[in-house]
Parts: structure tokens; sequence; C-alpha cells
């Protein structure tokens, strides 16, 4: 198995660079340094000199709030760098893994997010990323759609909570903004998953089960770990940012990976 990896230097990518290693499978790990996935005229000459089984396309613009004040650099590379791997899918006759997030949704249901629900992204990081998957879609019919959301792993959330916890007693967090925290392994099994077993193609919905908000997430992970920091609720009126978030992002995973504590805990107890 030949895979091309785009982001394998982003929280997801060192997750799933291992799993990739174990399994054997050869595959060529790209960053935005040695492969501008924006570059129409070099993605084509790469896809024109290199033989390939598979793409896992995690390549992206994921800070939601400079997405905001750089909506050009945004859609450049998540719709446009979509685009040219998508070129190289479709030359090659080959399938696509690319990964979404929740934020192709608006956030007004109360109920969780059916694959097929009607998309309505509140956010530039949101249409740019659902511009992405209709880039995907155009392009080929052996697609993986995997939307995510509000991921952790290495240099993450998680981890960024508990260096604070190290000269911070006291942290205020968004109380009214409700999801799915999921751990990059989870997702990274998920993608192995798919490739081993030749998955029928289409849109999936890859998060933990249950669901929380970032100020009870917050004060979980401090809990699991012992850190005596105080977890004030705000909401997010009181925390202005460029961009607007989904009120609620949970989407419909049929409980497929287990609770989001048990994960947690599986993640911060090593």
């Amino acid at each position: 198995m030949r895979i091309l990896l785009t982001g394998a230097t982003g929280q997801l990518g060192k997750a799933l660079c291992p799993k990739l290693d174990k399994e054997g499978f050869q595959y060529w790990a790209c960053n935005s340094k040695i492969f501008d996935i924006t570059n129409t005229k070099m993605v084509k000459e790469i896809a024109n000199k290199i033989s390939l089984d598979f793409i896992i396309h995690l390549a992206a613009y994921t800070n939601i709030d400079q997405a905001e004040d750089n909506p050009k650099e945004a859609y450049n590379v998540n719709q446009t760098g979509t685009r040219n791997i998508a070129h190289i899918a479709h030359s090659h006759d080959i399938p696509i893994l690319y990964v979404s997030t929740n934020n192709v949704f608006d956030g007004s249901h109360d109920t969780p997010y059916k694959t097929n629900d009607c998309t309505n992204p509140i956010n530039v990081y949101g249409k740019s990323k659902l511009l992405g998957e209709k880039e995907i879609i155009k392009a080929t019919k052996k697609y993986y759609i995997l939307r995510t959301s509000w991921l952790y792993g290495q240099g993450g959330y998680v981890d960024t909570m508990l260096t604070f916890s190290n000269f911070r007693k006291e942290i205020s967090v968004v109380d009214d903004q409700i999801g799915s925290p999921t751990r990059c392994d989870d997702v990274a099994d998920k993608i192995i998953e798919i490739i081993k077993n030749k998955s029928p193609y289409g849109i999936y919905h890859v998060t933990s089960s249950g669901q929380t908000s970032w100020a009870d997430f917050t004060k979980k992970i401090f809990e699991i770990k012992n850190k005596n920091v105080q977890v004030n609720s705000i909401i997010d009126s009181d925390f202005p940012r460029p961009a607007k978030r989904p009120r609620y992002c949970i989407l419909d995973n049929e409980d497929k990976l287990p609770s989001w504590e048990t994960c947690l805990e599986e993640y911060l107890i090593k």
C-alpha cells in the first residue's frame, strides 16, 4: 500500500504516522514546508511522477479565528489545496480520505447531526472546509469524508490546559458550546480501519460518544490529573472572538467510539 499523507505534522498526523508504520504501509508524510498543496503546478508535476494506492488528506488551515481575518488564505488551503489533492486521486483513480469538521453545521440543532443533514457553516473555517468536501465529491466517487469535532492530541487543547495548570490557579472557559471532545488516536484508528477493510465510500462522522461543554471538559482534565485549578464558566458573548462557533456541535456517530470521558482518561493516564 503506497499512501500520500498530507498534514503529517499536525495533531492527527502525529497520531496516524505510528499506526501506518505498524501496519507496514509505505507512505510519504508531507507538510507545507515540503509540499505546497496550493501550488497547482507543483501538485500536477508530482501527480505525474508518483505511483500511489491511496491518499489521506489532513492538511488544512485550522485556526478558526485567524480564518476570519485571513479568509483568502483559508480558502486557498482548504478549498484550492483540496481541489489539487483531489486531482491526484482522480488522475490515479485511487481513493482519497479527507478529514472535515463539525463546523460545516450551524449548531442550531438540538439532536446530533447526521451525515446527510443540511450543512450551513457560520464561520470562514467551516465554509472553507465544506467547499473542500465539495471539491472531493466533484473530483471522484472514491472518497471518504470523515467529519470530527474538538480534536485533541499531542500539543493540542488538553496539553495546553495542563501547561496552564502549572502556573495558573484559575481559568475561565466557555460553557455554552456543546460538543464531543475526540482523541486523535481514535480518528487515526478509524482511518486505518477504513483502509484495511476497504469500507464503503461516503461521509462518516467520527467522534467520541456523549457530550460536554468546554468548561466541563476542562474541569475533567484537571480532575483526572489532580490539578487544583478553579474553572470559571462563562458564556461565549463574555469572550468575544472573531469567529462564531456552533452552539451545538454533536455529530451522530452511532456510538461507535467510547465516551469522551473514557477516551480522555486513557489519554491522560499513560
